[in-house]
């Protein structure tokens, strides 16, 4: 006896079974991204107007200042002809292969945890979707979160290039098209190397970003080192055309760098043909390599999920005990359920190379310019320019230091998400979590934040009391600026998202920023002020606001008192209003 189904069904059945087309599957998955655009704009257009005139006021600064700084920059250039030719186009190829490097790891690990680790990319594979379409879903997503930050650098640095060279209007149109197609590239190349890393070492992804970061920052350190060794006089005509052989392979031909540089150089100067041809260039590697990412997806994205998802382990990873054993002592002080917390928060840093990798470089390349100090003649300046010269080193510091904390220690609380209440479940106050993660972020930036400084200060020839001064200063602003990170973390958490840039970005972390920036300001400023018209006087007494070492005496206890409230404050107002939220938050 056979069975069979009636007619109706089985032309469901076979409606059901007839694939999609690839053009429809398109239309919606468009449509799906501009639905969730127009939700996420109305949603900052109805929400906190303050949040959203937040975010545009800090975006204006921070852009203004480096436009200032960029001009600024180039008008000095301009003076000197010889320099200013010499040189410019290795500088301008240097930092688009810098961007190039950065915007292939940053999209990269952001289409790797697309594809791989989101909930969408699982419920989209379940669809009736190909996964090519499904990917280029997600990598537009991951390009828009990677790119935004290099339009922000790389615009106010065109527009004041633009506006030295005197360029014509079309130049401005020009690097608007040469943005996209170059982070197109950069974009694809980190899509391309996401896929292969989760089909061929599916179980090593951190060991590989580890060591493609490691292998970043020996180039960097081979990189100075070579600069640093550069024979002759700093910033003379001899010593630059040897540091312009030093950076010759930033101008090899196939270089989509040497490309972008030479493109816009050539537009800015009124030369379009060559400008156009580079454009066309660069385009149409663009499209050759954004199809050669969306091929390789269409035939491994499928491939490579199951080997992610089917190599998970719970086994447990050994190593690295006797950094735990000391980082675990250390904090001695502290209840032994605080400690255990502060060592969770430790190792999930130490195993996450996305975080521990940019805190490297960012502190390596700024110990490697304070290692330099000499070369470039600080040392024999005057003490007041000396002076400047080291309260702009340390503010530089702190600037990087607020980076962190807003990068890394905003989300900590945050990134507990739906296991958020576990805590609650610990032999341990509240309040003890936050202090816990407060301990953390102070012992993780006290150290290179003082080594940084102190290097700063001996190779510009401070004496033992700035010093020490700026060393005092770096405390209060690490613990000022963990305070303020750790608190308002704890005020404005976001257990949804898992993503920690996308915390440290949004209405919380940028308010983190924010408040970051007002603290700096006002610690330095309190005590840079009365140091550099201590040591104008010794150079100029007769100035009219040049203070007397008696003067200096009492204005510096003054300004040291200022200080020391203004980093108490900042430090305990930020924990209280976190943990008063922590307490009143329902687990």
């Amino acid at each position: 006896m056979s069975l069979a189904l009636p007619n109706s069904g089985s032309e469901s059945l076979a409606a059901v079974a007839e694939p999609i087309p690839p053009a429809h599957t398109s239309r919606a998955l468009r449509h799906l991204r501009w639905c969730l655009t127009r939700n996420t704009i109305r949603s900052l257009l109805s929400g906190s107007r303050l949040r959203l005139s937040m975010i545009l006021v800090c975006c204006a600064i921070f852009w203004a200042g480096l436009f200032g700084l960029f001009w600024g920059g180039f008008e000095f250039m301009g003076m000197n002809d010889a320099l200013f030719n010499g040189i410019f186009e290795y500088l301008f190829s240097m930092f688009f292969l810098s961007i190039l490097v950065m915007l292939l790891f940053s999209t990269g690990i952001i289409t790797y945890t697309a594809l791989f680790h989101s909930r969408e990319g699982t419920f989209l594979l379940t669809m009736p979707a190909t996964t090519d379409r499904i990917f280029a879903y997600k990598f537009a997503e991951a390009v828009g979160l990677s790119s935004w930050g290099f339009f922000l650098l790389g615009s106010p640095l065109m527009v004041a290039y633009g506006l030295t060279m005197h360029a014509p209007p079309g130049f401005y149109l020009m690097f608007l098209a040469y943005l996209v197609s170059f982070v197109l590239i950069a974009g694809s190349i980190g899509a391309m190397v996401a896929i292969v890393v989760a089909n061929v070492f599916p179980k090593r992804q951190r060991m590989v970003l580890g060591a493609a970061a490691l292998a970043t920052i020996v180039g960097i350190i081979v990189l100075g080192i070579q600069v640093w060794t550069t024979p002759g006089e700093a910033l003379r005509g001899d010593w630059l055309s040897k540091v312009q052989d030093r950076l010759a392979f930033c101008q090899h031909p196939l270089w989509p760098s040497r490309w972008m540089s030479a493109g816009l150089i050539a537009s800015a100067r009124g030369e379009w043909p060559r400008g156009w041809y580079y454009l066309m260039v660069l385009s149409a590697h663009a499209g050759l390599c954004y199809l050669a990412a969306a091929a390789m997806a269409r035939d491994l994205y499928f491939r490579g999920y199951s080997r992610v998802q089917g190599n998970r382990s719970a086994r447990r990873r050994l190593g690295f005990y006797a950094v735990d054993a000391v980082f675990h002592r250390a904090f001695f002080f502290l209840p032994r359920p605080v400690r255990l917390l502060i060592l969770k928060d430790l190792r999930t840093f130490r195993r996450d190379p996305a975080q521990w990798s940019q805190f490297l470089i960012f502190f390596g390349l700024l110990g490697f310019y304070f290692m330099n100090i000499p070369r470039l003649g600080y040392a024999v300046q005057l003490p007041s320019w000396r002076n400047l010269v080291s309260f702009l080193n340390l503010s530089v510091t702190a600037l990087i230091l607020s980076t962190f904390t807003s990068r890394f220690i905003f989300p900590l609380l945050s990134l507990e998400g739906r296991n958020f209440w576990v805590l609650g479940l610990f032999p341990l106050r509240r309040e003890q979590i936050l202090w816990g993660k407060f301990v953390f972020s102070v012992g993780i930036a006290l150290l290179p934040t003082e080594l940084l400084v102190s290097l700063s200060d001996i190779m510009l020839g401070m004496g033992p009391l700035m010093i020490g001064l700026h060393m005092a200063m770096v405390a209060v602003l690490c613990m000022g600026l963990s305070g303020i990170s750790v608190g308002l973390g704890a005020r404005l958490p976001n257990l949804r998202e898992s993503d920690p840039s996308k915390i440290a970005v949004g209405f919380g972390g940028t308010l983190n920023l924010l408040v970051s920036l007002v603290f700096i300001f006002a610690i330095v400023t309190a005590l840079a002020v009365p140091c550099h018209l201590y040591f104008l006087g010794l150079e100029h007494p007769e100035a009219q606001f040049a203070l007397s070492h008696s003067g200096f005496r009492l204005w510096l206890s003054l300004a040291i008192t200022v200080s020391l409230l203004i980093g108490a404050v900042g430090t305990i107002l930020p924990l209280r209003i976190g943990i008063k939220a922590v307490q009143r938050m329902e687990l």
